[in-house]
């Protein structure tokens, strides 16, 4: 009798030996038990979590009125709004961003850039006016989404680091100084210089490397995607985040 039941107990079906297919199709009938799926240890700034969600709650109007622009950022911002307007106006338009962009050796479409100013214009008369111009400049600085229209802001960024005398509209490593140190503080001044001129900081021929409003463009774009990839990961990583919370 005993060696009939340990016949029977060695001749027990080890699950771990089924075919994967057949484990599949088992869990799926309910014979056998769900595997479980170990947790990710995710680290996940929680603080950071909330502020973001306050900051997304704040009105817009609110936000743009505590934004405090320095005085070096405000006088090139001035600069800028004088080099696109007519003189006897207080606002410049679509043939006035399409001479400038002329300038700068960059061609686009009537629809493109009515697009450009569309995406500032808050009261659609066609027109941008010094109170609109500032607001375009502070929604840009604060985004962190990567969602805010900057195709007019991008331009005025050029513009900013560019000299007024000037006649060929290509920028140095010592225009772009100021205004980076300002705006990002010495810690994140390095990086942002790289980010705008790349590894290089002087030409082929030892010159100090001078950039096109094109060239700017490229680099705004590749890092664009670069942070809408980063983006995307810590998404990613929050939802993982909550899901094990809620678990």
């Amino acid at each position: 009798m005993d060696d009939e039941k340990k016949k029977k107990k060695g001749n027990k079906l080890d699950l771990n030996l089924l075919p994967s297919s057949l484990k599949e199709r088992y869990t799926a009938m309910g014979i056998l038990p769900k595997p479980q799926i170990p947790k990710a240890n995710i680290q996940v700034d929680v603080q950071r979590m909330k502020q973001k969600k306050m900051e997304k709650e704040q009105p817009i109007e609110q936000k743009l009125e505590s934004i405090e622009i320095k005085a070096s950022e405000k006088k090139q911002l001035e600069k800028v709004f004088q080099m696109l307007k007519k003189k006897d106006v207080d606002y410049f338009d679509m043939k006035d961003v399409d001479k400038m962009l002329r300038f700068l050796g960059v061609a686009l479409t009537k629809s493109e850039i009515d697009l450009m100013l569309w995406e500032v214009d808050e009261n659609l008369d066609g027109k941008v006016s010094w109170t609109e111009f500032l607001n375009m400049y502070k929604k840009c600085t604060i985004d962190k989404t990567g969602l805010e229209p900057k195709s007019l802001y991008h331009m005025v960024q050029f513009l900013m680091y560019l000299p007024l005398d000037r006649k060929d509209p290509k920028i140095t490593v010592e225009d772009t100084l100021e205004l980076l140190y300002v705006r990002f503080g010495r810690q994140s001044l390095d990086s942002e210089i790289h980010a705008i001129f790349g590894d290089e900081e002087k030409s082929k021929d030892g010159q100090e490397k001078a950039i096109s409003f094109s060239e700017y463009m490229e680099k705004i774009n590749e890092r664009a995607i670069q942070q809408r990839k980063l983006r995307k990961e810590e998404q990613k990583q929050q939802f993982q985040y909550f899901k094990k919370e809620k678990n």
